[in-house]
């Protein structure tokens, strides 16, 4: 079994993403303009019948989606800014044979972020601002806090499918030319830009301290309850 879109490389299979994404939305009727000055926000104008909205595009390859909290949750960077959500998502994360397209009004996107921010600094989990903070599109269960805030992609259907071979085949130039123009990097593995995801470590402490965040949140368990030893060898 093999990962197509892992094999692509990270630049070329991110673009291929957005560019699924800002298809999906023409598909659904939009007109789409990226936001210029936006640097790696990667926001575009979507204009249907005349009413133009913000938003914020998303890729994913394992079907969880990020923000980052500011403020100590009570803020939340780019989501805030924008009024819809477009997602792109793999259909499988361990044999992505197509890409999934949803567009996810931000006020509800907003409140499952802020429910899942609650849950876990209620469960004892370490959320930092401006690092990025994961809910799942998929069926979660509420009884664990790393997946609260979980089916957005259950409420919200679908708004275009592509099999990736079409995708590699029929994006159309300007598509292709305005993602390539959103920026010039790829995204990390957790689908977040490095701008808005990753906290500038200054000591090793910071380092494990991130480390047990992470691992909490994959685990959903509290990262008190979580021991790392370091060893270092000259």
């Amino acid at each position: 079994m093999t990962n197509r879109l892992k094999e692509m490389g990270e630049t070329a299979s991110w673009r291929l993403m957005v560019s699924a994404a800002i298809e999906g939305a023409k598909k659904a009727g939009y007109a789409t303009k990226r936001q210029p000055g936006r640097g790696l926000s990667n926001t575009w104008e979507l204009t249907k019948d005349g009413t133009a909205k913000v938003a914020s595009v998303r890729t994913t390859r394992d079907r969880y989606i990020a923000f980052p909290p500011l403020d100590g949750g009570k803020r939340w960077k780019t989501l805030d800014a924008v009024d819809l959500v477009l997602v792109s998502a793999v259909d499988d994360p361990g044999n992505p044979q197509n890409v999934d397209v949803y567009l996810l009004p931000a006020d509800d996107v907003r409140k499952r972020f802020d429910a899942s921010y609650a849950a876990r600094t209620e469960n004892g989990h370490t959320v930092r601002d401006d690092f990025g903070m994961w809910i799942m599109l998929d069926q979660g269960d509420d009884t664990i806090a790393s997946q609260v805030g979980h089916s957005l992609a259950v409420d919200y259907p679908t708004i275009a499918r592509f099999s990736i071979d079409e995708l590699e085949g029929q994006i159309t130039p300007a598509t292709e030319q305005a993602v390539k123009e959103a920026t010039p990097e790829p995204e990390t593995p957790a689908e977040q830009p490095q701008a808005e995801t990753t906290p500038a470590f200054t000591t090793v402490g910071d380092v494990l301290s991130w480390a047990r965040a992470e691992i909490a949140r994959l685990s959903g368990m509290s990262s008190e309850a979580i021991k790392l030893d370091l060893k270092i060898e000259a």
